[in-house]
């Protein structure tokens, strides 16, 4: 299988950039995932628990398979690196379409194999386009990382078409596996790093671990991916605490995913002109500010959906400045290196997060706790940020 490679050099960025952004809007749909619960406990006798556990699987497996990916990153092409993320992505969803329903099948597919296509593809398509545009570092991340961001909106009115139309959740499992993995699959062919990227600049992760910038990196992904997490995973039910209409409910989830989007966006095009470092914290705060509001005060449908838009929209900056930052500082060749081992930072909060949002609501009956400590997490990442600047004010790359 091959395609056309002969596009005028001026367009391979833009193409980059493009096809980046469409594997991210692929790979992100697991986000939906909350969408085909109700189905699985209906249909195939799940537990929550088991719902639950793919998805902390996912979130776990895919962090840790981009670290094997940026060890690879100068030994395999982006293209092939794509592919990969296109095989194992298809794979997984078509083993979970022939499970009928089982458990462990689904486990092994969803979790573990689509896990592992989506670390191969996050990476290549969050490092490679940067590479073409090393002045718009954040734009540029912003742009793709927003693709990952929108998966959900998308995929979900896709699911729901599909629920109405009378089809089972297994065939659902085929038709993304399907569709989005040839999506995969296509786009892959135009990714290729600038001839200009070369390895003479590599640092060796091992020396980048020991610094203290990298500690900060993944200490302050940690605080506010926990914080925007616990939320995230438990939104329905603080409204619903407060009799916030089911509709308005529906809406305010729709909303946060789409102020998430619209985040990685503007945080990205920010931080082109006020270092990622400067807004770090300030995204941080806002997202806590909002968290706060969420749970202190009396709830109608119009404050609900309001917050629910100022959380999504500073929880979305996690997810550029973090990489914009590390990339700044290390430099935009040792972005792959290092980014994933930031990134295992979201993978723990994508645990603990949710996990402790529920816990804190079983101690006590309500959200009102659970709220406050998002919100301080939020806080502590922001003031980590702030501290650390005032007593070493110089970066070194």
């Amino acid at each position: 299988m091959s395609f056309p490679t002969s596009e005028p050099q001026h367009k391979r960025p833009v193409l980059t950039v493009v096809s980046s952004f469409i594997i991210m809007l692929s790979l992100g749909g697991i986000y939906a995932w909350s969408t085909l619960v109700p189905e699985l406990i209906r249909e195939y006798r799940w537990t929550a628990v088991q719902s639950q556990l793919i998805f902390g699987v996912v979130i776990a497996v895919f962090p840790a398979t981009m670290i094997v990916a940026g060890k690879l990153q100068e030994r395999l092409s982006p293209r092939i690196q794509a592919i990969l993320s296109a095989v194992f992505f298809s794979s997984g969803y078509l083993l979970s379409s022939f499970s009928n329903g089982n458990f462990y099948l689904i486990l092994s597919g969803i979790g573990i194999l689509a896990g592992i296509g989506t670390g191969f593809g996050y990476l290549t398509a969050l490092t490679v386009p940067v590479k073409w545009f090393p002045e718009k570092k954040g734009l540029i991340t912003g742009i793709v990382s927003a693709g990952f961001g929108l998966a959900a909106v998308v995929l979900t009115y896709l699911i729901e078409h599909a629920l109405n139309e009378g089809l089972d959740v297994m065939e659902i499992f085929g038709r993304i596996g399907l569709g989005y993995g040839g999506m995969i699959l296509f786009f892959s062919f135009f990714l290729k790093k600038p001839a200009a990227a070369t390895a003479s600049s590599l640092v060796p992760a091992r020396r980048m671990l020991r610094t203290s910038h990298f500690s900060l990196l993944v200490t302050g992904i940690f605080f506010g991916t926990f914080a925007g997490l616990l939320v995230l995973g438990n939104l329905n039910p603080i409204g619903a605490e407060q009799g916030v209409e089911k509709h308005t409910l529906m809406i305010g989830v729709s909303v946060f995913a789409i102020a998430n989007f619209t985040g990685r966006l503007s945080w990205g095009w920010i931080s082109d002109y006020v270092k990622a470092r400067t807004c770090i914290p300030i995204a941080l705060l806002l997202q806590a500010l909002g968290i706060f509001l969420l749970g202190y005060l009396p709830l109608s449908g119009s404050s609900y959906i309001l917050l629910s838009v100022l959380i999504g929209f500073g929880f979305g900056s996690n997810f550029v400045l973090f990489a914009k930052e590390s990339a700044s500082h290390f430099g935009i060749a040792n972005l792959g290196g290092i980014y994933p081992y930031v990134f295992l930072g979201y993978a723990l909060a994508g645990i603990l997060g949710p996990l402790t949002g529920g816990y804190l609501y079983d101690l006590t009956g309500n959200f009102h706790l659970a709220t406050y400590t998002a919100s301080a997490m939020s806080v502590a990442g922001a003031v980590l940020f702030i501290i650390t600047r005032r007593n070493n004010p110089t970066r070194h790359s």
